[in-house]
């Protein structure tokens, strides 16, 4: 994918002691953004040991719509309601709250 000047990979890869992380990111030589149940901590320890250049948040964002406020405040993220990801309608998508509201 380096030969081919791809910009950069963005990686479902859990975390656990036989992750391919490390691998990909050696093999690939270009910037990597982790993906996969991370926490703020867990995300934090990836970019700043280089394992990843960024890390992105899914479920995470869908439940908290003041992500990047709360992560740099070290505020707690809302629960998640997957029950009510990708059905359609308000609920699930503009009704979490954000941190004032709490």
């Amino acid at each position: 994918m380096a030969a081919r000047r791809i910009a950069f990979i963005c990686l479902r890869e859990y975390l656990a002691p036989d992750s391919l992380i490390d691998d990909i990111k050696a093999a690939f030589g270009g910037v990597v953004i982790a993906n996969e149940q991370l926490t703020p901590d867990s995300a934090r320890d990836l970019v700043a040991s280089g394992r990843a250049d960024a890390v992105a948040f899914g479920r995470d964002f869908i439940a908290t719509p003041d992500l990047p406020a709360r992560l740099r405040n070290g505020l707690p993220l809302n629960q998640q309601d997957p029950a009510t990801f990708y059905v359609g309608g308000a609920k699930g998508y503009v009704d979490y709250p954000v941190a004032e509201e709490v």
